[in-house]
């Protein structure tokens, strides 16, 4: 867990970019202007200690806004790491970020760090898209889910009760609206 402790090298790098991690359902911003690590300030905070660091690195989604680049950069793990979840998520939270840091909706997000070489390690990394267009696809596929839902409500109701589609009215009304 060393290698994820400030390193004379990092200072100013640290410095300049804004931290955040999502932990229990929140959104929490590191102090601004601070040389800390996230392993650093999750220990200030005490959130971890020596025998649950690697548990809480893994699990807990964490990230950068870095100005210089205009971007969000979301991860999780001792490696920097992204999955699925961490994509999922990092649509989730960047609206809330946006408006926690008083960033615009032309923030890039990627996942993975903001450099694929950290410390001679090389880390994989993707680009989402903008602030932006990563609400607005999140906002279209929960749409899209709402509207399937209302649908296999509609289609239930229906075989329940063995009424034809057209009696159901407003419920199909409003199926339809969403489609």
């Amino acid at each position: 867990m060393d290698d994820l402790r400030t390193q004379s090298g990092d200072v100013d790098f640290h410095r300049a970019r804004r931290m955040f991690c999502i932990r229990n359902g929140k959104l929490t911003v590191a102090p601004e202007g601070t040389a800390m690590s996230h392993l650093e300030w999750f220990e200030a905070e005490g959130w971890i200690t020596k025998d649950n660091a690697r548990e809480f690195m893994d699990s807990t989604i964490r990230g950068i806004f870095l100005p210089t680049r205009h971007a969000l950069f979301f991860y999780t793990g001792v490696g920097f790491f992204f999955d699925a979840t961490v994509v999922k998520e990092a649509s989730r939270w960047a609206e809330e970020i946006m408006s926690a840091l008083a960033l615009d909706q032309h923030v890039e997000v990627y996942v993975g760090p903001p450099d694929a070489v950290i410390h001679g390690t090389e880390y994989r990394q993707e680009r989402l898209g903008t602030i932006e267009s990563v609400t607005a696809d999140r906002r279209t596929t929960q749409s899209s889910g709402r509207a399937s839902r209302a649908a296999d409500r509609a289609r239930s109701t229906d075989e329940t009760h063995h009424r034809p589609l057209a009696e159901l009215g407003e419920e199909v009304s409003w199926t339809r609206t969403l489609i």
